[in-house]
């Protein structure tokens, strides 16, 4: 009986509909579009897919061929078998996509002001036949795929402002080895372009001094969905060499500008002749890396995850 059934439904779909009533095809359905991951080079997106199948025999394979599309632009297409489904059920399947910001810049520019944008999936869903049962050369059997979702304009960027080092007031009756460290902050912070070489290499590698370092870390959506950042940690590189790390914890939000403000301080003990260099001459190649929470508006209740990873030059 199964496989007359399946004669059946490899000859004349529509017939094997009649046959069972209802009229019910396999059918392919977009439930829902989460984002997993953003960073400053993508957006990594995961689809969760169903496939029905209303037939009482099991279907061996099934292909999927469709083109992704952002507010009608078709920018990925994803091929894929499901393998096999069984009769009567419906398979779910989840499908990861990574969609690049270089990709998206147009589309944003189109529709400046929409903060959520149509996400389609468009194509075909395709049954092959075996081919003891293919006829007059039908190979497989083909049902449309047209499903919509929205997805945010997310477009972020990372950036540093308002650096600045600041000189350590000098302790009342001080020691001479505190008196030479002052010294040698006053040339490091003095931009003269005279090299003074690491704090150990100018005998200060047992003075406690830590000089503090203030800065801004500034995060904004450049697209027009509105983010919110929280919990982030860093990590800053001055021409190469670790420099400061932390979790700082104020964070003012401006209009789509999310401004970290961080305060800290490095022991001068530790400043190597690099970093010595980068600041007296206020400026330096820096490298800033870290993870962010961030809330995206109109996503459920959670916080993602910004990975970001900022090289740039800096000058104070």
């Amino acid at each position: 009986m199964k496989k007359i059934i399946l004669v059946l439904f490899l000859i004349n779909c529509t017939a094997l509909q009649n046959f069972m009533g209802g009229g019910k095809s396999p059918n392919f359905k977009l439930k829902s579009v989460d984002i997993s991951k953003i960073n400053l080079e993508n957006i990594s997106l995961k689809l969760f897919t169903d496939i029905e199948n209303p037939y009482p025999v099991s279907l061996p394979k099934s292909l999927i061929d469709m083109d992704v599309m952002i507010e009608g632009t078709r920018l990925s297409n994803i091929k894929n078998d499901f393998g096999k489904i069984d009769a009567n059920s419906t398979k779910a399947q989840a499908i990861d996509l990574e969609l690049k910001y270089q990709d998206l810049v147009n589309i944003y520019k189109n529709v400046k002001n929409k903060d959520l944008l149509d996400l389609n999936l468009k194509g075909n869903f395709a049954l092959p036949i075996p081919e003891s049962f293919q006829l007059a050369g039908k190979k497989q059997l083909d049902f449309p795929i047209d499903q919509l979702k929205q997805v945010p304009a997310v477009l972020p960027s990372i950036d540093i402002k308002n650096f600045k080092i600041i000189r350590p007031e000098p302790k009342i009756n001080s020691s001479g080895l505190q008196s030479s460290a002052m010294n040698y902050l006053d040339n490091l912070l003095s931009g003269k372009k005279t090299s003074i070489g690491s704090a150990a290499s100018a005998g200060l590698s047992n003075v406690d001094v830590d000089v503090v370092t203030e800065f801004d870390i500034s995060l904004i959506n450049q697209a027009a969905s509105k983010l919110l950042f929280s919990d982030m940690k860093y990590d800053l590189k001055l021409n190469g060499e670790n420099f400061l790390s932390g979790v700082p914890k104020e964070i003012i939000q401006n209009g789509a500008e999310s401004i970290i403000k961080v305060k800290s301080s490095f022991p001068l003990k530790s400043l190597s002749s690099g970093l010595a260099t980068a600041i007296q001459n206020k400026s330096s190649a820096f490298q800033l890396t870290g993870l962010s929470g961030v809330k995206v508006q109109g996503l459920p209740e959670g916080l993602l995850n910004f990975e970001y990873d900022k090289k740039g030059s800096l000058k104070w």
